[in-house]
């Protein structure tokens, strides 16, 4: 069931677009930072929310105080709208994976800071042991692990959750998102460096389900595709074509309420699995104890 709706939100969604399937290095960052601020360029007056993907804003140190930093600030100023985008903080043997909220006045007003982290992605377990027995060059730092749900609170535009890129997949980060107060779901991610489209439809696939199971408006950001619009019934209501740029913007309704799955998480499917398990256990002992009668 869907939540009850409250108010609406005009936003748009920025996809810089560009080539598929690049790794990442320090020419590649701006390029991409720079294609979606052209690209924000048409969003339109009146937006309540500018949604920016992940990791299209690579820094060293507190974004706040780099120069990328200060460019969208200036932005979220003459949109006169919070804009929320990925950013990713290096320097030393760490960094930060974010969405970091500029609002309309150019100050940082909210941030998330990404938890469930892709193993041998984003960080190497046991990196101590792993790296004595194989090469891990290509995940030379470790991302830091963030606390708490997704939530970011804005005045205006209200609370919004947040799961960022591989958190996607998991219901009980969206879960938490929406028990935190979330009203809808962001779901900033970055495929790009993936040169087919299975990755971005797995993940257009799970915020899907994670729609259908919170009962929220999910909208997904990335830099060459998917970007997306989700309604509550699963239903994708528009969605950008790989590598072009885009803008996509609707107005979606702020939704408060639980669902069956935001209040009971997955305890009624593992009842249910052992239950069945149980059953089928029994009626199988049942059978071959009359055929060895």
């Amino acid at each position: 069931s869907e939540g009850r709706a409250t108010d609406r939100l005009r936003v748009a969604i920025v996809q810089g677009g560009g080539s598929r399937g690049v790794r990442d290095s320090p020419g590649a960052a701006r390029r991409t930072f720079e294609a979606h601020l052209a690209a924000s360029a048409r969003v339109p007056e009146g937006t309540d929310v500018v949604l920016w993907p992940e990791d299209v804003v690579d820094v060293d140190g507190p974004v706040e105080e780099s120069a990328r930093g200060r460019r969208l600030a200036r932005l979220a100023e003459d949109l006169g709208a919070p804009v929320a985008a990925g950013v990713v903080e290096g320097g030393g043997d760490e960094f930060r994976n974010a969405l970091v909220v500029w609002g309309p006045d150019g100050e940082v007003v909210a941030r998330y800071d990404k938890v469930q982290r892709v193993p041998f992605g984003e960080y190497i377990p046991f990196r101590s042991v792993v790296e004595r027995v194989a090469d891990v060059g290509d995940v030379p730092r470790d991302a830091t692990k963030g606390e708490g749900p997704g939530i970011v609170r804005l005045d205006a535009a209200g609370d919004l959750g947040v799961v960022i890129s591989f958190e996607v997949f998991f219901a009980r980060r969206a879960r938490a998102a929406m028990r935190a107060g979330g009203e809808v779901l962001l779901a900033p991610t970055n495929a790009s460096s993936y040169p087919t489209g299975q990755m971005p439809a797995l993940e257009l696939a799970a915020a899907r389900i994670r729609a259908l199971e919170t009962g929220r408006d999910v909208l997904q950001a990335a830099p060459t595709g998917f970007s997306a619009f989700v309604d509550p019934d699963g239903d994708v209501d528009a969605v950008s074509d790989l590598g072009t740029p885009a803008v996509l913007e609707r107005e979606v309704p702020r939704r408060q309420g639980s669902t069956p799955y935001t209040r009971l998480g997955d305890g009624p499917l593992v009842v249910g699995s052992a239950v069945a398990l149980a059953v089928a256990w029994a009626l199988a002992r049942t059978r071959r104890g009359r055929l060895a009668r």
